[in-house]
């Protein structure tokens, strides 16, 4: 039973081949995006096993939990669900008693999972290694009025009211906004030397690549270092996705192999 959420959470795990228990090994939190769950991990398997077949990703424990869409978010509600402390702090620690130790901590996601690491990493960027968000659901404006509606559909529209507690809150907004906590910790996050990627399809569907590209302009005007990738005609999936994918794993692969 996670308490912060009051009911059990489905999750998957990765192992190294040959793994023992004790042996101290990073952890990579793989955040999944919107009306998916745990089992996209299994759609990852090959990237990660990849990559570490060719040397570029290390021996690490990967977990990746189901957390829904609406009512979910990757957010801490007022007076209920806490799936972004379930994420930040309840999951790694169940997972450090199953699994651990863990010699360090970092977060991959796309979409939905894209936004729920970005603001998990910004709010406490000395705790991880590295951040990696493919396509995040990040919108261009940093208010409840303030994002175009073109840029709310569906889901996103869900996102959008639920990041203001649904009531418009603006402080709340802020708060659940990854520029908001970018703003708010900006001296922590670049002292922390966190290692950032952004990376986005230049034609998302969704028009996430506006949003994606804003977070650009929030995080070079606060001088947070960080690499972005704005990927000339490429959508929210498509062909380019696998390449993504594997760069993307692989960027968190060089940062836990350099702790």
């Amino acid at each position: 039973m996670a308490k912060a959420v009051g009911r059990d959470v489905d999750y998957q795990v990765l192992l190294p081949p040959d793994w023992e228990r004790g042996e101290p090994l990073p952890l990579v939190l793989h955040l999944h995006g919107a009306m998916s769950s745990a089992a996209s991990l299994e759609l990852a398997r090959p990237f990660y096993e990849e990559l570490f077949q060719r040397g570029e990703f290390p021996r690490a424990i990967v977990a990746c939990p189901s957390t829904p869409t609406s009512g979910g978010f990757y957010l801490d509600w007022p007076g209920g669900d806490a799936w972004q402390t379930l994420i930040a702090d309840e999951f790694p620690e169940h997972l450090a008693q199953k699994f651990g130790p863990f010699t360090a901590t970092a977060l991959y996601g796309a979409s939905m999972g894209g936004y729920g690491a970005l603001k998990t990493a910004f709010d406490d960027p000395a705790r991880f290694a590295a951040v990696a968000a493919i396509s995040p659901a990040v919108f261009p404006g940093e208010t409840p009025d303030g994002v175009p509606q073109a840029n709310l559909p569906s889901v996103l529209g869900e996102l959008h009211q639920a990041m203001a507690n649904g009531t418009g809150d603006a402080g709340a907004y802020a708060a659940n906004s990854v520029y908001g906590i970018a703003r708010r910790n900006a001296d922590r996050i670049r002292s922390s030397g966190l290692p950032i990627l952004v990376d986005c399809g230049a034609v998302d569907e969704f028009l996430l690549h506006e949003g994606a590209a804003y977070l650009h302009g929030v995080l070079t005007e606060l001088g947070i270092a960080h690499e972005f990738r704005l990927v000339a005609g490429a959508g929210h999936l498509g062909p380019t996705a696998d390449v993504r994918t594997r760069d993307a794993l692989r960027f968190v692969g060089v940062a836990l192999t350099a702790r």
